[in-house]
Protein backbone atom coordinates (compact mmCIF):
# COMPACT_ATOMS: atom_id res chain seq x y z
CA UNK A 1 0.00 0.00 0.00
CA UNK A 2 1.35 3.31 -0.88
CA UNK A 3 0.86 6.58 1.64
CA UNK A 4 0.32 9.99 1.26
CA UNK A 5 3.78 10.18 1.78
CA UNK A 6 4.74 7.82 -1.26
CA UNK A 7 2.52 9.89 -4.34
CA UNK A 8 3.85 10.90 -6.85
CA UNK A 9 4.58 14.74 -7.27
CA UNK A 10 2.47 16.94 -9.75
CA UNK A 11 5.94 17.49 -11.31
CA UNK A 12 8.59 15.83 -12.66
CA UNK A 13 12.30 16.59 -11.41
CA UNK A 14 15.32 16.44 -13.82
CA UNK A 15 19.12 17.33 -14.70
CA UNK A 16 19.83 17.54 -18.57
CA UNK A 17 22.68 18.15 -20.12
CA UNK A 18 23.15 21.55 -21.78
CA UNK A 19 24.59 19.42 -24.89
CA UNK A 20 20.81 18.09 -24.97
CA UNK A 21 18.95 21.24 -23.93
CA UNK A 22 20.64 22.73 -27.10
CA UNK A 23 19.74 20.20 -29.48
CA UNK A 24 16.11 20.16 -28.57
CA UNK A 25 15.86 24.14 -28.98
CA UNK A 26 17.67 23.49 -32.35
CA UNK A 27 14.81 20.74 -33.10
CA UNK A 28 12.20 23.01 -32.46
CA UNK A 29 11.45 20.43 -29.89
CA UNK A 30 11.34 22.65 -27.02
CA UNK A 31 10.08 26.16 -27.69
CA UNK A 32 8.28 29.30 -26.06
CA UNK A 33 5.20 30.53 -24.94
CA UNK A 34 4.02 33.39 -27.47
CA UNK A 35 3.91 35.53 -24.20
CA UNK A 36 7.34 35.62 -23.33
CA UNK A 37 9.09 38.47 -23.84
CA UNK A 38 12.38 38.72 -26.47
CA UNK A 39 15.59 37.87 -25.51
CA UNK A 40 16.97 40.97 -23.93
CA UNK A 41 20.18 40.03 -21.89
CA UNK A 42 23.45 42.37 -23.04
CA UNK A 43 26.43 39.99 -23.69
CA UNK A 44 28.26 41.09 -20.40
CA UNK A 45 25.50 38.65 -18.93
CA UNK A 46 25.96 35.78 -20.96
CA UNK A 47 29.90 36.22 -20.31
CA UNK A 48 28.83 36.06 -16.39
CA UNK A 49 26.75 33.20 -17.29
CA UNK A 50 29.47 31.26 -19.64
CA UNK A 51 31.40 31.96 -16.30
CA UNK A 52 29.30 29.86 -13.99
CA UNK A 53 28.48 27.23 -16.21
CA UNK A 54 32.63 26.31 -16.82
CA UNK A 55 32.94 27.08 -13.11
CA UNK A 56 29.92 24.61 -12.33
CA UNK A 57 28.33 26.95 -10.03
CA UNK A 58 24.32 26.99 -10.00
CA UNK A 59 22.88 29.24 -12.57
CA UNK A 60 19.28 28.37 -11.85
CA UNK A 61 16.25 25.86 -11.82
CA UNK A 62 14.33 25.81 -15.76
CA UNK A 63 10.59 25.56 -15.65
CA UNK A 64 9.53 23.66 -18.16
CA UNK A 65 5.33 22.68 -19.62
CA UNK A 66 4.54 19.35 -21.71
CA UNK A 67 2.76 20.12 -24.67
CA UNK A 68 0.10 18.02 -26.18
CA UNK A 69 1.67 18.03 -29.87
CA UNK A 70 -1.43 17.27 -31.57
CA UNK A 71 -3.14 19.86 -30.31
CA UNK A 72 -0.99 22.51 -28.79
CA UNK A 73 -2.93 24.60 -26.18
CA UNK A 74 -0.72 27.92 -26.46
CA UNK A 75 0.47 29.91 -29.49
CA UNK A 76 4.36 29.41 -29.43
CA UNK A 77 7.51 30.26 -31.44
CA UNK A 78 11.25 29.43 -31.70
CA UNK A 79 14.12 30.44 -29.59
CA UNK A 80 15.81 33.33 -31.14
CA UNK A 81 18.24 32.46 -33.77
CA UNK A 82 16.86 28.88 -33.68
CA UNK A 83 15.79 27.23 -37.40
CA UNK A 84 11.95 26.98 -38.35
CA UNK A 85 10.72 23.65 -36.86
CA UNK A 86 8.26 21.40 -38.82
CA UNK A 87 6.26 20.43 -35.71
CA UNK A 88 4.81 21.53 -32.70
CA UNK A 89 7.66 21.19 -29.47
CA UNK A 90 6.79 19.00 -26.90
CA UNK A 91 7.75 21.29 -23.94
CA UNK A 92 7.50 24.75 -23.12
CA UNK A 93 9.68 26.98 -21.65
CA UNK A 94 7.87 28.88 -18.38
CA UNK A 95 11.09 29.90 -17.12
CA UNK A 96 14.71 29.78 -18.42
CA UNK A 97 14.53 31.62 -21.26
CA UNK A 98 17.36 34.33 -21.16
CA UNK A 99 19.32 31.75 -20.26
CA UNK A 100 18.78 28.91 -22.44
CA UNK A 101 18.69 31.69 -25.69
CA UNK A 102 22.12 33.25 -24.27
CA UNK A 103 23.82 29.95 -24.25
CA UNK A 104 22.24 28.51 -27.67
CA UNK A 105 23.60 31.39 -29.23
CA UNK A 106 26.86 31.66 -27.71
CA UNK A 107 27.28 27.57 -28.23
CA UNK A 108 26.00 27.67 -31.68
CA UNK A 109 27.43 30.59 -32.62
CA UNK A 110 24.43 32.63 -33.92
CA UNK A 111 23.37 36.00 -32.42
CA UNK A 112 24.68 39.55 -32.59
CA UNK A 113 27.50 38.45 -30.89
CA UNK A 114 30.71 35.68 -30.46
CA UNK A 115 32.61 34.31 -27.42
CA UNK A 116 35.71 33.10 -27.26
CA UNK A 117 37.84 31.69 -24.67
CA UNK A 118 41.73 33.01 -24.29
CA UNK A 119 43.16 29.69 -22.96
CA UNK A 120 46.43 30.83 -21.56
CA UNK A 121 44.25 32.39 -19.17
CA UNK A 122 43.64 29.17 -17.58
CA UNK A 123 47.11 28.09 -17.07
CA UNK A 124 50.20 29.19 -15.40
CA UNK A 125 53.32 27.79 -14.82
CA UNK A 126 52.27 24.64 -16.55
CA UNK A 127 49.16 24.01 -14.30
CA UNK A 128 45.41 24.50 -14.55
CA UNK A 129 44.21 27.38 -12.49
CA UNK A 130 41.61 26.78 -10.14
CA UNK A 131 38.24 29.06 -10.83
CA UNK A 132 39.34 31.57 -8.04
CA UNK A 133 42.64 31.93 -9.59
CA UNK A 134 41.30 32.84 -13.22
CA UNK A 135 41.03 36.49 -14.24
CA UNK A 136 37.59 36.13 -16.57
CA UNK A 137 37.88 39.27 -17.65
CA UNK A 138 40.76 38.69 -19.73
CA UNK A 139 39.72 34.84 -19.80
CA UNK A 140 36.45 35.42 -22.21
CA UNK A 141 36.04 37.94 -25.14
CA UNK A 142 33.66 39.11 -26.67
CA UNK A 143 33.50 39.77 -30.81
CA UNK A 144 30.45 41.61 -32.32
CA UNK A 145 29.76 40.24 -35.81
CA UNK A 146 30.14 43.26 -37.95
CA UNK A 147 27.26 44.23 -40.20
CA UNK A 148 24.06 43.08 -41.45
CA UNK A 149 25.30 39.81 -42.88
CA UNK A 150 27.44 38.92 -40.01
CA UNK A 151 30.87 38.48 -41.60
CA UNK A 152 32.50 35.82 -39.90
CA UNK A 153 35.23 37.21 -37.28
CA UNK A 154 37.98 35.13 -35.47
CA UNK A 155 40.76 35.54 -33.16
CA UNK A 156 44.06 34.32 -33.72
CA UNK A 157 44.70 30.65 -33.13
CA UNK A 158 48.32 31.68 -31.66
CA UNK A 159 46.98 34.12 -29.12
CA UNK A 160 45.67 30.71 -27.81
CA UNK A 161 41.69 32.41 -28.50
CA UNK A 162 39.08 29.38 -29.05
CA UNK A 163 35.67 30.03 -29.77
CA UNK A 164 32.86 28.89 -27.48
CA UNK A 165 30.81 27.91 -30.78
CA UNK A 166 33.43 25.55 -31.48
CA UNK A 167 33.97 23.28 -28.31
CA UNK A 168 32.76 20.30 -30.00
CA UNK A 169 35.89 20.44 -32.58
CA UNK A 170 38.35 21.07 -29.61
CA UNK A 171 40.73 18.22 -30.09
CA UNK A 172 41.12 19.69 -33.98
CA UNK A 173 41.85 22.46 -32.89
CA UNK A 174 44.44 21.51 -29.83
CA UNK A 175 46.10 19.29 -32.51
CA UNK A 176 46.67 22.79 -34.57
CA UNK A 177 47.78 24.87 -31.42
CA UNK A 178 50.21 22.34 -30.04
CA UNK A 179 51.97 21.72 -33.77
CA UNK A 180 52.16 25.15 -34.08
CA UNK A 181 53.13 26.52 -30.73
CA UNK A 182 55.72 23.53 -30.19
CA UNK A 183 57.66 24.74 -33.53
CA UNK A 184 58.32 20.78 -34.39
CA UNK A 185 59.45 19.65 -30.95
CA UNK A 186 57.62 16.83 -30.27
CA UNK A 187 58.08 16.44 -26.21
CA UNK A 188 56.93 20.32 -26.53
CA UNK A 189 53.44 19.73 -28.28
CA UNK A 190 52.80 16.27 -26.14
CA UNK A 191 52.77 19.20 -22.79
CA UNK A 192 51.21 21.31 -24.59
CA UNK A 193 48.25 18.37 -25.25
CA UNK A 194 48.43 17.67 -22.08
CA UNK A 195 48.13 21.23 -20.31
CA UNK A 196 45.57 21.83 -22.38
CA UNK A 197 43.36 18.67 -21.99
CA UNK A 198 43.59 19.69 -18.69
CA UNK A 199 41.76 22.70 -19.58
CA UNK A 200 39.29 21.05 -21.39
CA UNK A 201 38.44 18.50 -18.70
CA UNK A 202 37.83 21.54 -16.26
CA UNK A 203 36.34 24.20 -18.13
CA UNK A 204 35.10 23.04 -21.55
CA UNK A 205 33.73 19.62 -20.63
CA UNK A 206 30.60 21.57 -18.58
CA UNK A 207 29.43 23.13 -21.63
CA UNK A 208 28.09 20.07 -22.88
CA UNK A 209 27.18 17.83 -19.77
CA UNK A 210 26.14 20.90 -17.05
CA UNK A 211 23.46 19.35 -15.62
CA UNK A 212 20.46 22.42 -15.06
CA UNK A 213 17.83 21.55 -12.53
CA UNK A 214 14.87 21.12 -14.57
CA UNK A 215 11.33 20.93 -12.85
CA UNK A 216 8.71 19.65 -15.70
CA UNK A 217 5.28 20.08 -15.31
CA UNK A 218 2.62 17.98 -16.42
CA UNK A 219 0.65 18.68 -19.76
CA UNK A 220 -2.43 17.91 -17.53
CA UNK A 221 -1.50 21.07 -14.92
CA UNK A 222 -4.19 23.79 -14.55
CA UNK A 223 -3.39 27.27 -15.80
CA UNK A 224 -3.43 28.04 -12.12
CA UNK A 225 -1.64 25.92 -10.92
CA UNK A 226 1.13 26.97 -13.81
CA UNK A 227 0.70 30.31 -12.29
CA UNK A 228 1.38 29.69 -8.52
CA UNK A 229 4.24 27.63 -9.38
CA UNK A 230 6.09 30.15 -11.65
CA UNK A 231 5.49 32.71 -9.19
CA UNK A 232 7.15 30.46 -6.40
CA UNK A 233 9.79 29.94 -8.43
CA UNK A 234 10.23 33.31 -9.91
CA UNK A 235 9.53 35.45 -6.84
CA UNK A 236 12.46 37.98 -8.69
CA UNK A 237 12.07 37.72 -12.15
CA UNK A 238 9.55 38.74 -14.68
CA UNK A 239 6.51 37.27 -13.36
CA UNK A 240 3.98 34.61 -15.47
CA UNK A 241 0.49 35.85 -15.23
CA UNK A 242 -2.98 35.05 -16.03
CA UNK A 243 -2.70 37.99 -19.07
CA UNK A 244 0.39 36.39 -20.25
CA UNK A 245 -0.87 32.61 -20.44
CA UNK A 246 -4.24 33.92 -21.69
CA UNK A 247 -2.50 35.41 -24.43
CA UNK A 248 -1.10 32.43 -25.24
CA UNK A 249 -4.34 30.65 -25.55
CA UNK A 250 -6.24 32.89 -27.25
CA UNK A 251 -3.78 33.88 -30.22
CA UNK A 252 -4.50 30.49 -31.99
CA UNK A 253 -7.94 32.07 -32.13
CA UNK A 254 -7.42 34.82 -33.77
CA UNK A 255 -7.64 37.25 -30.40
CA UNK A 256 -4.41 38.60 -29.68
CA UNK A 257 -4.08 40.24 -26.10
CA UNK A 258 -0.81 41.57 -26.22
CA UNK A 259 -1.68 43.65 -29.28
CA UNK A 260 -4.92 44.53 -28.23
CA UNK A 261 -3.38 45.98 -24.49
CA UNK A 262 -0.61 48.08 -26.41
CA UNK A 263 -3.16 50.07 -28.46
CA UNK A 264 -5.22 50.61 -25.62
CA UNK A 265 -2.26 52.30 -23.57
CA UNK A 266 -1.11 54.52 -26.59
CA UNK A 267 -5.00 55.44 -27.36
CA UNK A 268 -5.46 56.17 -23.76
CA UNK A 269 -2.92 57.87 -21.19
CA UNK A 270 -4.95 57.14 -18.24
CA UNK A 271 -4.04 53.48 -18.26
CA UNK A 272 -0.28 54.18 -18.25
CA UNK A 273 -0.85 57.20 -15.69
CA UNK A 274 -2.72 54.78 -13.47
CA UNK A 275 -0.34 51.89 -14.24
CA UNK A 276 -4.00 49.57 -14.48
CA UNK A 277 -2.60 46.02 -15.00
CA UNK A 278 -4.11 44.43 -17.56
CA UNK A 279 -5.28 41.29 -15.71
CA UNK A 280 -7.81 43.74 -14.16
CA UNK A 281 -9.54 44.31 -17.20
CA UNK A 282 -9.53 40.81 -17.77
CA UNK A 283 -11.02 40.22 -14.52
CA UNK A 284 -14.19 42.97 -15.17
CA UNK A 285 -14.55 40.77 -18.44
CA UNK A 286 -15.22 37.94 -16.74
CA UNK A 287 -17.43 39.86 -14.50
CA UNK A 288 -19.50 40.64 -17.06
CA UNK A 289 -18.92 36.99 -18.90
CA UNK A 290 -18.93 34.68 -15.43
CA UNK A 291 -19.92 37.06 -12.58
CA UNK A 292 -16.62 36.26 -11.13
CA UNK A 293 -13.16 38.46 -10.50
CA UNK A 294 -11.44 35.44 -8.89
CA UNK A 295 -8.44 34.34 -10.78
CA UNK A 296 -9.50 30.07 -11.42
CA UNK A 297 -12.49 31.52 -13.54
CA UNK A 298 -10.78 34.44 -15.55
CA UNK A 299 -8.03 31.19 -16.18
CA UNK A 300 -10.99 28.66 -17.03
CA UNK A 301 -14.16 29.79 -18.06
CA UNK A 302 -12.57 33.84 -19.89
CA UNK A 303 -13.24 32.23 -23.65
CA UNK A 304 -12.19 34.58 -26.72
CA UNK A 305 -15.57 35.09 -27.81
CA UNK A 306 -15.73 36.81 -24.01
CA UNK A 307 -13.01 39.15 -24.96
CA UNK A 308 -14.14 40.13 -28.50
CA UNK A 309 -17.79 41.33 -26.95
CA UNK A 310 -16.48 42.54 -23.98
CA UNK A 311 -13.46 43.85 -24.34
CA UNK A 312 -13.81 47.79 -25.64
CA UNK A 313 -16.78 48.42 -23.23
CA UNK A 314 -14.40 46.93 -20.46
CA UNK A 315 -11.97 50.02 -21.52
CA UNK A 316 -14.28 52.27 -21.37
CA UNK A 317 -15.83 51.46 -18.35
CA UNK A 318 -12.28 51.91 -16.88
CA UNK A 319 -11.73 55.47 -18.67
CA UNK A 320 -15.34 56.34 -17.72
CA UNK A 321 -14.64 55.21 -14.16
CA UNK A 322 -11.09 56.77 -13.59
CA UNK A 323 -12.73 59.89 -15.52
CA UNK A 324 -15.68 60.25 -12.53
CA UNK A 325 -12.76 59.52 -9.76
CA UNK A 326 -10.57 62.34 -11.04
CA UNK A 327 -13.39 64.68 -11.46
CA UNK A 328 -15.94 64.05 -8.50
CA UNK A 329 -14.09 62.38 -6.32
CA UNK A 330 -10.65 64.07 -6.16
CA UNK A 331 -8.45 61.20 -6.83
CA UNK A 332 -5.86 63.55 -8.90
CA UNK A 333 -2.94 60.56 -8.79
CA UNK A 334 -2.66 57.17 -9.00
CA UNK A 335 -1.37 57.09 -5.39
CA UNK A 336 -3.87 58.46 -4.03
CA UNK A 337 -6.51 55.51 -5.63
CA UNK A 338 -7.37 53.74 -1.95
CA UNK A 339 -8.39 51.01 -4.10
CA UNK A 340 -6.62 49.40 -7.46
CA UNK A 341 -9.49 46.32 -7.44
CA UNK A 342 -12.30 48.91 -6.95
CA UNK A 343 -12.26 49.79 -10.50
CA UNK A 344 -12.95 46.44 -11.47
CA UNK A 345 -16.45 45.98 -10.25
CA UNK A 346 -17.11 49.74 -11.28
CA UNK A 347 -15.84 49.19 -14.89
CA UNK A 348 -17.79 46.42 -15.32
CA UNK A 349 -21.05 48.21 -14.43
CA UNK A 350 -19.74 51.20 -16.39
CA UNK A 351 -21.78 49.87 -20.20
CA UNK A 352 -25.10 49.69 -17.65
CA UNK A 353 -24.55 53.73 -17.14
CA UNK A 354 -23.79 54.30 -21.07
CA UNK A 355 -26.76 52.20 -22.40
CA UNK A 356 -29.12 55.44 -20.70
CA UNK A 357 -29.74 58.23 -22.20
CA UNK A 358 -27.65 61.20 -21.50
CA UNK A 359 -29.95 62.99 -19.00
CA UNK A 360 -30.63 59.75 -17.63
CA UNK A 361 -26.82 59.12 -16.29
CA UNK A 362 -26.70 61.82 -13.84
CA UNK A 363 -28.20 59.69 -10.77
CA UNK A 364 -26.50 56.39 -11.56
CA UNK A 365 -23.31 58.34 -11.49
CA UNK A 366 -23.64 59.87 -8.46
CA UNK A 367 -25.09 56.70 -7.14
CA UNK A 368 -21.48 54.78 -8.63
CA UNK A 369 -19.71 57.94 -6.40
CA UNK A 370 -21.44 56.87 -3.23
CA UNK A 371 -20.31 53.24 -4.19
CA UNK A 372 -17.08 54.36 -4.09
CA UNK A 373 -16.95 56.19 -0.99
CA UNK A 374 -18.84 53.74 1.05
CA UNK A 375 -16.15 51.10 -0.04
CA UNK A 376 -13.13 53.21 0.94
CA UNK A 377 -14.32 53.87 4.19
CA UNK A 378 -15.82 50.70 5.37
CA UNK A 379 -12.83 49.25 4.22
CA UNK A 380 -14.86 46.58 2.43
CA UNK A 381 -11.67 45.71 -0.57
CA UNK A 382 -8.78 45.29 2.53
CA UNK A 383 -9.61 41.90 2.65
CA UNK A 384 -11.02 39.28 -0.19
CA UNK A 385 -11.09 41.84 -2.50
CA UNK A 386 -11.47 39.56 -5.74
CA UNK A 387 -15.07 38.27 -3.72
CA UNK A 388 -16.18 41.32 -2.91
CA UNK A 389 -15.79 42.66 -6.56
CA UNK A 390 -18.08 40.10 -7.71
CA UNK A 391 -20.70 40.29 -4.80
CA UNK A 392 -20.71 44.27 -5.48
CA UNK A 393 -20.96 44.06 -9.13
CA UNK A 394 -23.93 41.13 -8.92
CA UNK A 395 -25.52 44.07 -7.26
CA UNK A 396 -24.42 47.22 -9.06
CA UNK A 397 -25.38 46.60 -12.08
CA UNK A 398 -29.26 46.35 -10.84
CA UNK A 399 -29.00 49.20 -8.47
CA UNK A 400 -27.32 51.78 -10.85
CA UNK A 401 -31.00 52.03 -12.53
CA UNK A 402 -33.49 50.77 -9.89
CA UNK A 403 -34.04 52.59 -6.92
CA UNK A 404 -35.44 49.55 -5.82
CA UNK A 405 -32.84 46.83 -5.88
CA UNK A 406 -30.79 46.10 -2.90
CA UNK A 407 -27.44 48.41 -2.88
CA UNK A 408 -24.13 46.65 -2.68
CA UNK A 409 -22.93 45.42 1.09
CA UNK A 410 -21.02 48.59 1.51
CA UNK A 411 -23.84 51.03 1.10
CA UNK A 412 -26.56 48.44 2.39
CA UNK A 413 -24.22 47.68 6.07
CA UNK A 414 -22.27 51.06 6.08
CA UNK A 415 -20.96 50.50 9.29
CA UNK A 416 -18.09 53.24 10.40
CA UNK A 417 -17.31 54.61 13.92
CA UNK A 418 -16.16 57.75 15.28
CA UNK A 419 -13.31 56.20 17.34
CA UNK A 420 -12.01 53.76 13.57
CA UNK A 421 -11.23 57.35 12.07
CA UNK A 422 -9.62 59.28 14.94
CA UNK A 423 -7.11 56.30 15.88
CA UNK A 424 -6.59 55.26 11.90
CA UNK A 425 -2.73 55.52 10.73
CA UNK A 426 -1.36 55.96 7.69
CA UNK A 427 -0.86 52.08 7.46
CA UNK A 428 -4.42 52.16 6.60
CA UNK A 429 -3.34 52.78 3.61
CA UNK A 430 -6.93 52.94 2.24
CA UNK A 431 -8.58 55.03 4.48
CA UNK A 432 -5.28 57.45 4.22
CA UNK A 433 -5.94 57.77 0.98
CA UNK A 434 -9.59 58.16 0.99
CA UNK A 435 -9.09 60.98 3.32
CA UNK A 436 -6.74 63.14 0.94
CA UNK A 437 -9.44 62.08 -1.79
CA UNK A 438 -12.15 63.73 0.25
CA UNK A 439 -10.32 67.02 1.33
CA UNK A 440 -9.59 67.75 -2.86
CA UNK A 441 -13.16 66.78 -3.35
CA UNK A 442 -14.50 69.02 -1.26
CA UNK A 443 -12.30 71.63 -3.24
CA UNK A 444 -9.25 71.75 -1.12
CA UNK A 445 -7.30 74.94 -2.49
CA UNK A 446 -3.36 75.24 -2.87
CA UNK A 447 -1.53 76.75 0.31
CA UNK A 448 0.68 77.93 -2.01
CA UNK A 449 -1.72 79.75 -4.81
CA UNK A 450 -4.74 79.75 -2.86
CA UNK A 451 -6.88 77.78 -6.61
CA UNK A 452 -8.61 74.67 -6.02
CA UNK A 453 -6.21 71.38 -6.56
CA UNK A 454 -5.95 69.59 -9.97
CA UNK A 455 -3.46 67.64 -11.61
CA UNK A 456 -1.43 70.07 -13.25
CA UNK A 457 -1.25 72.34 -9.70
CA UNK A 458 -0.03 69.23 -7.96
CA UNK A 459 2.35 68.42 -10.34
CA UNK A 460 3.76 71.96 -10.32
CA UNK A 461 3.79 73.15 -6.68
CA UNK A 462 4.89 69.34 -5.81
CA UNK A 463 1.69 69.20 -3.52
CA UNK A 464 1.95 66.21 -1.46
CA UNK A 465 0.54 64.22 2.15
CA UNK A 466 2.61 66.11 5.18
CA UNK A 467 2.04 66.73 8.79
CA UNK A 468 0.17 69.35 10.07
CA UNK A 469 1.51 69.00 13.55
CA UNK A 470 5.46 68.36 13.04
CA UNK A 471 6.45 64.31 13.85
CA UNK A 472 9.57 66.10 15.36
CA UNK A 473 7.48 68.80 16.99
CA UNK A 474 5.45 66.12 18.95
CA UNK A 475 8.23 63.63 19.43
CA UNK A 476 10.33 66.64 20.84
CA UNK A 477 7.54 67.47 23.41
CA UNK A 478 6.34 63.84 24.39
CA UNK A 479 3.14 64.21 23.24
CA UNK A 480 1.14 60.60 23.77
CA UNK A 481 -0.73 60.47 20.59
CA UNK A 482 0.69 58.88 17.32
CA UNK A 483 2.21 61.94 15.00
CA UNK A 484 0.86 59.17 11.59
CA UNK A 485 -2.71 59.92 12.57
CA UNK A 486 -4.11 60.23 9.35
CA UNK A 487 -6.38 63.35 10.56
CA UNK A 488 -2.74 64.63 11.25
CA UNK A 489 -2.51 64.71 7.36
CA UNK A 490 -2.82 66.88 4.58
CA UNK A 491 -1.89 67.75 1.08
CA UNK A 492 0.78 70.79 1.34
CA UNK A 493 2.61 71.63 -1.42
CA UNK A 494 6.59 72.12 -1.19
CA UNK A 495 7.20 75.71 -0.17
CA UNK A 496 4.34 75.71 2.76
CA UNK A 497 5.88 72.71 4.06
CA UNK A 498 9.36 74.10 4.38
CA UNK A 499 8.21 76.92 6.26
CA UNK A 500 6.49 74.37 8.86
CA UNK A 501 9.72 72.46 8.61
CA UNK A 502 9.62 70.82 12.26
CA UNK A 503 7.79 73.76 13.92
CA UNK A 504 5.05 73.81 16.09
CA UNK A 505 1.63 75.15 14.79
CA UNK A 506 2.45 78.18 16.86
CA UNK A 507 5.35 79.49 15.45
CA UNK A 508 4.56 78.65 11.81
CA UNK A 509 0.75 80.07 11.61
CA UNK A 510 2.40 83.45 12.15
CA UNK A 511 4.74 82.80 9.26
CA UNK A 512 2.19 81.64 6.91
CA UNK A 513 -0.08 84.82 7.82
CA UNK A 514 2.28 86.78 7.15
CA UNK A 515 2.70 85.37 3.81
CA UNK A 516 -0.41 84.94 2.57
CA UNK A 517 -2.53 86.87 5.11
CA UNK A 518 -5.37 85.71 7.54
CA UNK A 519 -8.29 85.42 5.56
CA UNK A 520 -6.24 83.34 2.39
CA UNK A 521 -5.04 81.13 5.10
CA UNK A 522 -8.18 81.02 6.41
CA UNK A 523 -9.60 79.69 3.56
CA UNK A 524 -7.35 77.44 2.76
CA UNK A 525 -7.41 75.66 6.32
CA UNK A 526 -11.57 75.36 6.09
CA UNK A 527 -11.05 73.77 2.75
CA UNK A 528 -8.77 71.10 4.35
CA UNK A 529 -11.02 70.36 6.71
CA UNK A 530 -8.53 72.16 9.10
CA UNK A 531 -10.13 73.96 12.59
CA UNK A 532 -8.04 76.70 12.21
CA UNK A 533 -8.24 80.17 14.74
CA UNK A 534 -5.36 82.63 13.83
CA UNK A 535 -4.42 83.38 17.27
CA UNK A 536 -6.33 80.71 19.93
CA UNK A 537 -8.25 76.85 19.58
CA UNK A 538 -6.29 74.17 19.28
CA UNK A 539 -4.16 74.48 16.10
CA UNK A 540 -3.15 77.80 17.39
CA UNK A 541 -2.04 76.93 21.02
CA UNK A 542 -0.49 73.73 20.04
CA UNK A 543 -2.66 71.52 21.47
CA UNK A 544 -2.99 68.49 19.38
CA UNK A 545 -5.41 65.82 21.13
CA UNK A 546 -7.92 69.04 20.86
CA UNK A 547 -7.07 69.10 17.30
CA UNK A 548 -7.31 66.01 16.54
CA UNK A 549 -10.82 65.75 18.23
CA UNK A 550 -11.94 68.68 16.21
CA UNK A 551 -10.57 67.96 13.08
CA UNK A 552 -12.39 64.44 13.40
CA UNK A 553 -15.75 66.17 13.28
CA UNK A 554 -15.31 68.09 10.27
CA UNK A 555 -13.96 65.05 8.17
CA UNK A 556 -17.32 63.04 9.51
CA UNK A 557 -19.39 65.67 7.85
CA UNK A 558 -17.57 65.51 4.60
CA UNK A 559 -17.64 61.09 5.25
CA UNK A 560 -21.89 61.34 5.63
CA UNK A 561 -22.41 64.03 2.96
CA UNK A 562 -20.44 61.62 0.20
CA UNK A 563 -21.63 58.34 1.60
CA UNK A 564 -25.36 59.84 2.49
CA UNK A 565 -24.63 57.69 5.58
CA UNK A 566 -24.12 58.16 9.14
CA UNK A 567 -21.42 57.80 10.84
CA UNK A 568 -21.71 56.39 14.71
CA UNK A 569 -20.32 59.06 16.51
CA UNK A 570 -20.97 57.75 20.64
CA UNK A 571 -18.74 55.34 20.19
CA UNK A 572 -15.76 57.47 21.52
CA UNK A 573 -17.60 57.66 24.94
CA UNK A 574 -17.14 53.91 25.54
Amino acid sequence: MVSAYDADPIFETQHPQLSNLITRIRSGDLALPNFQRDFVWEPQRTVELLRSVISRYPVGTLLFWKQNRDEPAFAYRNFEEAPQANQAPAELVLDGQQRLTSLYQALTGSGDEKYFFKLDEFVENSRVLEVHEIDFEKAIHIQPLNGRKRQEVTFSQEDSFFGVFEVEKFDDWLDSYAEQKGGGDRQAEKHIKQLYRGVRDRYLVPLRSYGFPLVSLPESTPLEAVCTIFETLNRTGKQLGVFELLTARFYPKGVNLRELWQEAQESYEVFEEFKIDPYSVLQAICLRSHKSAQRADVLKRLTADDIEEHWTPVLKGFIGSLDLLEADCGVLSPKWLPYSMILVPMAAAWPEIQALKPLERATPRRKLQQYFWCTVFTGNFDQGANSQAGADHAKLKEWLGRDDSPAPEAIADFNVTASSIRSATTRRKALYAGLLCLTVAAKAQDFHTGQTMTQSRVRENKIDSHHIFPKAFLVRNSFDESSELILNRALIDADTNRIIRDKAPSVYLPEMMEAHGREKLESVMISHAIPFQSTEGALAEDRYSDFLDKRLELVIELIESVTERTVLRNDLEA
